[in-house]
Parts: C-alpha cells; structure tokens; sequence
C-alpha cells in the first residue's frame, strides 16, 4: 500500500512542484506587468487632472474679465476698487492665486496684489520675462480674434474666452500662470485700445497645492524636483513643461504596485506548497474553492445588477417583466387575480430643472422607499426608468387593488424633505387587472393597458389612479389614427380654409376670420376643438399653422377693402423664428400685411418672455395689426393690454350667449367695452346668435361682430360672391 502511495505519489509531488514552478513564474510576470499598467494608467491620470485643473482655473477668471463692466472699469476708463473687489479679492476667494495682475494695453501692470495684498508695480517689470511666453501667445490669439463691434441683434454673447496657461518657471519656483483676455460679453461697452487689458494671475506649485491635488486623485508621497529630475527611479513622474516645451519641473509620487501586492499574499501560499505534496495539494485545493466562490458571487452581483436598478436598488424592466409574467402564468394555480399599476411621479422635471440631477436622484431614491414599504411582500416593486415605477400584486381583487393605488397616491402627495429643502411632487396611476380569462394577453399587453390608464390619471388631473377600461384603447387607438388622418389630410389638402364675415353696425363686411376645416373622407367634419388640440399634441401645430396662413395670406389678396384675421396658436409665438417665417409667407404669397390681422390668445402671452416681446415688435414693424382672442377668460388680460401693442380685442362668446337673459353678462361685455375705448382699442363681439344680442351690442356700443346670425364660416368664393354683392349680409333672422 505505501509502494502504491509511494509511486503514486512521487509523480504527483514532480507535477505539484513543476506546476508550483510555473505558476511562481507566471505571477511573476503577471505582478511585472500590473505594476506596469497601474503606473502608466496612473500618469495619464494625473496629467489629465493637470489639465483639468488648468481647465477649472480658466473658467473661474473668464466670468471676471468676459464681462461689460470689466471692459469698463479696466479698459475705457480703470477703476482700482473695482479690480481689487472683482479681481483681486473675488480670484484671491475663488482660487486662492498668489499673484494677480492687470496688464494694460501699453503692457503696462496697472493693478498688483500678491495673496490679497497689493505690492509695488516693479515687481512685474522685474518678472516680466517669466510671464512672457504666455503674455506672447495670448496677444497672438488676440490678433487672430475678430473684436465685437456692440450687441449681437439676437441678444447672444459676443466673446468667447482667450486664454493661455502654462507652468512657467518664476523666481526659481513653479507656477500655474493664466492669462485671460479681458473682453465683453454683450458688448454694451467695448475696448477703445488696440489691445485689450490683460488679467494675469499665478498659483504657486506649493504643498498646499500638492496636497489638495494628492488628495484629489488619491496620491501617496507626491512632491516636485526643479527641472527634468529623475532622482528616485522607483517614483512615477509627470514632467510640468513650460510653452515652449521644456521641463520646469517634475511631479513624482510613490507608484501604487497592485501587483506586488497580489504576489506578496500568494508567496505564501506557494511556498507552502513547495514543502511537500501534501500541503501543495491542500493549498491548492482551498484556493481553488476561493477562487470558486469569488466567482459564484461575482456572478450573482453581475446577476443582480442585470436585473435590479442601480440608484434605487428596486427591480428593474426585465426583472419587473419576469415577475409579472410569472404572475400571470401563476392565475390558472390561485384564485383571484393580477394587478398592474403604472406609476408616474408629477412634476419631478421641475425638481430636476430647479434643484439638479442630485436632487432628482434623492427624490428618485425616496418614493422608491415609500413605495417599498407601503407593499406587501409578496408584491414587486419596480423601477423601469426615469420617474417611471411599477408593481406587480398578485391574488388581489379591484377592490384590493384600489385601496393599494390609493396608499400608494397618498404616500407620493405627502411632503419629500430632501439636502435642498422640502419638495411636493404626487403621482398618477393606472391600474391594469389581469385575471384567467385575459390572461392569455401576456405580460407586455398588461403592462400597456397600465400605462393607458396612468395617462389617463394624468389627463384628468394627475395627483390621482385611474382603472383600465376598453374605452380608454379604443379612445386612444382612434386618436392615433385620427392622428394619422391628419397628417394625411395636410398633405392632400383634406384640410381647408372657411371664412367667417366681421361686419359693423349696419351688416356691412369689414373682415373675415380664417377658419381652418377638416372634412374626414369617413368621418365627414372634423371640429376645430378636436384637430386643433390634436395638432398640438403631436407636433403638426407648425406645420398647420403655416398651412392656413399660407393660403389665409393668398386668399387676402382677393379681397382688397377686407382685413383678413388669422389665428397664431401660443406654440407658434413661442418658436424664436417665427416672425422670420412670417415674413418668408409675405414675400411668398404677395400680401400686404396691413390688410391681416393676427389673432393671438393670452395664453400666447403667458410668462411675459423675451421671445414673445421680440415677435410681436417684428410682427408690427413688418406692419401686421394685432388682436387679443377670447378676451376675458385668461388671467391677466388687462396687464397684456398695458404691455403689448394691442390693436384690438375680441370679447368671447362665452360673455355673448347670455346677452338679453343675463343682466351681469351685459354688464361685463359693457366694462370690456368701455375699457377699449378708454385705451383706444378696437372692439369685436364674436359668436353673435340672435338679433337680441346683436341690438344690445349695438347699444353698448360694439360696433363689430361676427357670428352665426350674419353668416356661418364659408368657402373662399362666397365671399367673393358677397363682395360683389356689395358686401352686406341679411342677418339670418331676417331671412
């Protein structure tokens, strides 16, 4: 039996030991060439934070001397409190500089300060040749750069940043040196020099720096030898070189040897080995079980973050579908049924776009925690993305299901105390059950018919859960085709315009009103109110809009005593080219923009931005006249009127209808009407109806009116007809 372990053996310990010798050998190799890689990944490493702290310098100044003022207080006319505040103490706070100067267009140090502190003008002419280099390059940027001659028209910036920075050698020491080129930035004031002032600023390679940088990018024994100096081989360098390519000095810090320090936790092990076949092989045996057990859970991380999300931790899609595809194979086993909710947080882009992405996240991370505690264990709780969660319940009845969807709208509405303050966001929810007999529409049909209803939650006022319903598919698959029709019918001319008569006090047609029409080949008419909307929705409202002022602005030339009125949806104010489209559509068509009036809503003017201020200037320049649709039903009419240049308003026909039934209707449409005379505002009443109304109107003093008792919206010819008619319509009631 020991011969037979004996010869059994002996080969065995041969093989142990050249398996020993090899794996020796390539650990050795292995470690070499680690060591290897971590140095060179660790220098690129540190000269790209070189870099990127030059980088983060230059976009500290440019704020301070891309600026007006600067341009004012350093270059027209220069003022030392104004440097030493902005320049001097603001760079001193912001970058902790040792030097800063401003260089004038004589070059010339006009304002000196080392670490906050002003020091005597001889300093820099003794210095100047080390800041040379830079100052040389700076000033041949400068006379490449074309110079801003005053404002942009579009209200844009006027300078991009000149800037050069180096480490340049100064008193023997090394220094980060930035030279920025002082220059406006809406160009309300510009340089009257040649050359344009220069601020010049120094930090000092010092520990303090070392120390913030070794702190940043986790460095160990960091210091700088003067020059190209390689004094300890064992250290990794970054040589710091100067413009014109030599080494100023050089960064060395203590290596990092991952390498060694895996061949020095295997030696060990190895060299146990080595002792006896005994031991090789049981070393052998427990490592490979380590190794073996590394990769299990490696496997189940890689696994787990496969199917989990990483901010929150919660399932993710693919796991939030596998969960509720086993939910829904599972019905024919239990009783009752599946539920699905859809859930979306309301108004989380506002956080987003207020407080940052950070706090997006921390809202993200905390309605994933309510959510979490507020189900039960049996149920999944998932993140799909973005503000986006979902759950799966199972055995759960509508009753259930609404209960759950109700904890969970009450836990999303309460308050989230977030590091930037307390935020309200809320949430919608669309609940989708799924029980045996539809359980053959499968996953990807449940969590679709959930997300419906979560739109639907959301259409209805959000902050509330909705229940899927058969309409709500039906509802939006004839809104897509619907959609779908309208595309089609822009491009065949399915849509159309009509024109309704404006006519004053005695029935005489002063104007007509384009009307966009929609005659569906199956359907027959299409409302405005639901194209219109629909437009909106799916971006065609440009093109829509383009559409009917096109042929508005060709059918106005038939007309030559008629203004024609055209409506410009809010969308189409709000687009920075606008005015510019307009003025292609004129030149285009041939009309005369003083015979069309452009109807805009309050709701176009909403938020009083600058763009809306631009449009409405060109659109009056260009010589359009503008009115204010539904007048009264907005928010804050009267401050529009006082704001923009309004040439008349049209009083809905909400204030209309009541005419003659409703005292306080007469009273209102009076105060609109004596408000625009008191502004000098034309006055139109639309929607008219009745004889009654159109004589109250008249006694009130609204000359102009529009409505079903003159004439419905017609095609183009029959207004010609009734231009050559002599242009006065029969009122309806006197037919």
């Amino acid at each position: 039996m020991k011969r037979i372990e004996t010869r059994l053996s002996a080969p065995l310990a041969g093989m142990a030991l050249l398996t020993v010798g090899v794996l020796v050998a390539v650990l050795f190799m292995i470690a070499a060439r680690v060591d290897r890689d971590a140095l060179l990944h660790e220098q690129a490493l540190v000269e790209r934070g070189i870099q990127s702290k030059i980088v983060d310098i230059e976009r500290t100044i440019w704020p301070e001397v891309g600026w007006d003022d600067a341009v004012k207080a350093l270059d027209n006319q220069y003022d030392p409190k104004w440097a030493h505040e902005n320049i001097g103490a603001y760079l001193m706070t912001q970058a902790g500089f040792d030097y800063i100067f401003v260089v004038d267009h004589q070059g010339r140090a006009i304002f000196n300060e080392r670490l906050g502190q002003p020091i005597a003008d001889a300093w820099y002419e003794r210095h100047a040749p080390g800041f040379a280099p830079v100052m040389d390059r700076l000033r041949r940027r400068e006379a490449t750069t074309p110079r801003p001659t005053g404002p942009r028209p579009d209200g844009d910036m006027v300078s991009q940043p000149v800037q050069v920075s180096a480490i340049e050698r100064i008193d023997g020491e090394a220094y980060l040196v930035t030279a920025s080129l002082v220059q406006p930035d809406f160009g309300k004031a510009l340089i009257r020099h040649d050359r344009a002032p220069v601020v010049l600023t120094a930090l000092k390679l010092d520990a303090a720096f070392l120390e913030g940088f070794a702190n940043r990018f986790l460095l160990v024994g960091i210091h700088l030898h003067p020059g190209d100096s390689t004094a300890d081989a064992d250290d990794a360098h970054v040589a710091l070189k100067d413009l014109s390519g030599q080494v100023v000095a050089t960064l060395d810090w203590e290596p990092p040897h991952p390498g060694q320090r895996l061949l020095r936790k295997a030696v060990l092990p190895i060299l146990l080995v080595v002792g006896g076949l005994a031991v090789a092989v049981l070393v052998f045996a427990r490592r490979s079980r380590k190794i073996a057990e590394g990769l299990v859970a490696s496997e189940a991380r890689a696994k787990h973050m496969a199917l989990h999300d990483a901010l929150t931790g919660l399932p993710n899609r693919v796991l939030f579908e596998e969960r509720l595809r086993q939910a829904i194979d599972g019905l024919s086993r239990r009783r009752g049924a599946a539920a699905v909710l859809a859930i979306d947080l309301d108004r989380f882009k506002a956080v987003n776009d207020t407080h940052g992405h950070a706090a997006g996240d921390e809202l993200i991370q905390a309605m994933a925690k309510r959510l979490s505690t507020l189900c039960r264990v049996g149920e999944t709780v998932a993140r799909l993305g973005g503000d986006e969660f979902a759950v799966v319940a199972i055995d759960l009845e509508p009753k259930g299901a609404a209960a759950l969807a109700e904890r969970l709208v009450a836990a999303l509405a309460a308050p989230v105390e977030l590091s930037c303050g307390t935020v309200f966001v809320g949430g919608s929810i669309g609940v989708a059950m799924i029980d045996q007999a539809e359980a053959h529409a499968g996953a990807v049909e449940a969590a679709r018919r959930a997300d419906v209803a979560m739109y639907r939650a959301k259409e209805e006022g959000r902050g509330r859960y909705c229940f899927f319903e058969a309409e709500m598919d039906a509802a939006l698959k004839a809104r897509r085709g619907l959609e779908a029709d309208l595309r089609q019918a822009m491009e065949d001319g399915g849509v159309w315009l009509a024109y309704q008569p404006q006519v004053d006090a005695v029935g005489q047609v002063v104007g007509v009103e384009a009307l966009a029409r929609w005659t569906h080949p199956t359907k027959g008419a299409i409302s405005p109110a639901a194209f219109v909307p629909l437009a909106e929705d799916c971006g065609l409202i440009d093109a829509l809009g383009q559409l009917v002022m096109r042929r508005a602005f060709t059918d106005s030339r038939r007309w030559k005593d008629l203004k024609v009125a055209v409506n410009v949806s809010a969308l189409q104010m709000k687009q920075a080219d606008f005015p510019d489209q307009v003025a292609l559509l004129l030149h285009e068509t041939g009309a005369v923009a003083d015979k069309i009036e452009l109807e805009i809503t309050e709701g176009a003017l909403l938020g009083d931005d600058e763009t809306t201020h631009r449009a409405i200037e060109r659109l009056r320049e260009m010589g359009f006249s503008l009115a204010l649709d539904d007048f009264g039903t907005g928010y804050s009419s009267l401050s529009y009127l006082r704001r923009y240049p309004i040439d008349k308003i049209k009083i809905d026909r909400s204030f209309i209808t009541p005419l003659g039934e409703d005292k306080e209707a007469g009273a209102v449409v009076h105060a609109i009407v004596r408000l625009a005379k008191a502004l000098r505002l034309s006055v139109i009443a639309e929607g008219v109806e009745t004889d009654a109304q159109r004589q109250q109107l008249k006694e009130i003093g609204c000359a102009q009116a529009q409505g079903f008792l003159f004439s419905a919206a017609v095609p183009a010819d029959q207004i010609d007809a009734l231009v050559e008619g002599g242009g006065r319509v029969k009122l309806t009631a006197d037919a």
